[in-house]
């Protein structure tokens, strides 16, 4: 059972794009399109846009809307207001995203006049935001979460500080795209469905105490189910508990589990169809009934 990410943007015209500008500008009632605004509310990314068009100011004009002049900013104003920032959120260093959500500018002229977005960060006296020393699973791992979370592929917009461990540009960096970030973490999905399928040797035998009887079973697989198999699962089951059909998609409060169908100490293997998808409240409810 091999999974693959969402058709990627490429085939995808120029009118649909425009129309897309059109719609969201209509939506949020504006005759003009800030890359922000498109990003909360677009069907594609603004940096897909942005390539296909040359630049965001060529997409919009061709979309009909109007263009916004960006004001004449020092690097005094913009520093100072990445410091309001940093005060407002109380801490010592800032991303990116936390910026663009509560700045009065765009992160992109800090980078620009400034070489880097961590020469912005120094100049303001600020501490370097990114996260050093994670590895790719770390990463595969919060993107997982965030995919059970959302219940489908997330975007990049949503890859945000307090929802997300990582930022999305954290992703870019280590990955080189978004969209490469993605591609690798599926292909660290299936390759561990085929290891955890194949898992085969000595596993060390479940013993159960049956009142006076010992009884051995001998199985196959082992009992634990990482995360991966575990997302595997949950995708299967479209990320929503097989007895009450709750999910956290529709409720924040909703916690999944993957569990095996028929008990491990009665026999039962840890492979796909010995496993489903239930909400911790079904999950305690079927142990207490076993």
């Amino acid at each position: 059972m091999k999974y693959e990410l969402n058709p990627y943007n490429r085939n995808v015209s120029d009118t649909d794009f425009l129309n897309d500008l059109k719609r969201v500008a209509s939506d949020i009632k504006k005759d003009s399109l800030s890359v922000e605004e498109y990003g909360k509310n677009g069907k594609y990314h603004p940096s897909t846009i942005q390539r296909r068009f040359g630049s965001w100011t060529k997409a919009t004009e061709l979309a009909g809307l109007q263009i916004r002049k960006n004001p004449k900013l020092s690097g005094d104003d913009l520093i100072e207001d990445l410091k309001r920032v940093a005060s407002v959120l109380n801490k010592k260093t800032i991303t990116q995203n936390e910026y663009k959500s509560l700045g009065k500018y765009d992160s992109a002229p800090l980078v620009r006049v400034f070489g880097s977005w961590f020469g912005a960060l120094e100049k303001a006296g600020l501490e370097r935001s990114r996260t050093l020393g994670v590895t790719n699973e770390e990463y595969f791992e919060n993107l997982e979460k965030i995919w059970t979370k959302l219940g489908r592929q997330p975007k990049y917009a949503e890859i945000e500080k307090q929802f997300s461990k990582y930022s999305a540009g954290a992703y870019e960096r280590r990955f080189g795209s978004w969209r490469k970030a993605l591609e690798a973490f599926i292909k660290y999905i299936n390759e561990g469905e085929d290891e955890r399928l194949t898992t085969e040797g000595k596993i060390e035998p479940d013993v159960e105490q049956n009142n006076a009887d010992i009884q051995t079973i001998q199985h196959k697989t082992k009992r634990n189910i990482n995360w991966r198999l575990r997302f595997i699962i949950m995708k299967r089951d479209n990320f929503k508990c097989l007895k009450c059909g709750r999910s956290p998609s529709s409720d924040s409060s909703v916690v999944l589990h993957v569990d095996h169908i028929k008990p491990y100490s009665k026999g039962g293997e840890t492979i796909l169809e010995n496993l489903e998808t239930l909400c911790m409240v079904c999950n305690i409810g079927k142990s207490n009934l076993e």
